[in-house]
């Protein structure tokens, strides 16, 4: 015992780590193996759940951009908030979060009941009822020209109705005039769409009061 230096603590510490190492499995030889083993392997599993990941994410990313357009519908598709281009029916694919699709129904036709007094030429109060009828023809126009069409439609029929029923008798809007009325309201109507360019096509007005 008198020739016995003191305890060699890196030793000590040394043999507690191969013990831990062959409880958990570890390899049983000496430090410099177990320790390399480790530090080269822990990186490349690393930089491996890492691109596993990044490759989930991409799928699902890319998954996210399909979407489907009806026969009925076009795609007016913004590219980081501005106009890019108008798809046509069937599947498609923009990157998500980089385009933004708004879809537009352009063969369904659309209404706007319209009421008003109005004077006419010969200095008389008339109550006209009227029914317009509009499909949104250009995709583009009808979602970025303007910031609300149907507004716009409702106050250009108000003005074209005005024009009309103040060139107008009476007897005319209450009789057979009532058809010639509503024609020419039809045409000017078309001109403040056209001038406002909200996309909007007029298909037909109709003079459902007088």
């Amino acid at each position: 015992n008198n020739n016995q230096g003191p305890p060699d603590l890196d030793e000590a510490l040394q043999k507690l780590q191969d013990r831990l190492n062959s409880l958990f499995g570890g390899n049983k030889g000496g430090s410099g193996n177990s320790g390399s083993g480790s530090s080269s392997g822990s990186p490349g599993g690393s930089f491996k759940l890492l691109g596993i990941i990044a490759v989930l994410a991409l799928i699902v990313w890319g998954g996210m951009g399909f979407y489907t357009v009806d026969e009925q519908e076009r795609g007016v598709v913004l590219r980081l908030g501005k106009f890019h281009s108008v798809v046509n029916p069937g599947l498609q694919w923009n990157p998500p979060l980089v385009d933004d699709v708004n879809l537009v129904n352009v063969t369904r036709v659309r209404i706007h009941d319209h009421r008003a007094l109005m004077l006419t030429e010969d200095e008389n109060i008339v109550d006209v009822d009227i029914s317009v009828q509009y499909i949104a023809e250009n995709p583009e126009f009808f979602t970025l020209r303007v910031r609300s069409p149907e507004d716009s439609l409702a106050q250009a029929a108000e003005a074209a109705l005005r024009q009309v029923v103040g060139g107008s008798d009476l007897n005319s809007i209450l009789t057979e005039g009532r058809q010639v009325m509503a024609v020419s309201v039809q045409e000017r109507l078309q001109r403040h769409m056209d001038t406002y360019q909200t996309g909007i096509r007029i298909a037909g007005v109709n003079v459902r009061n007088a």
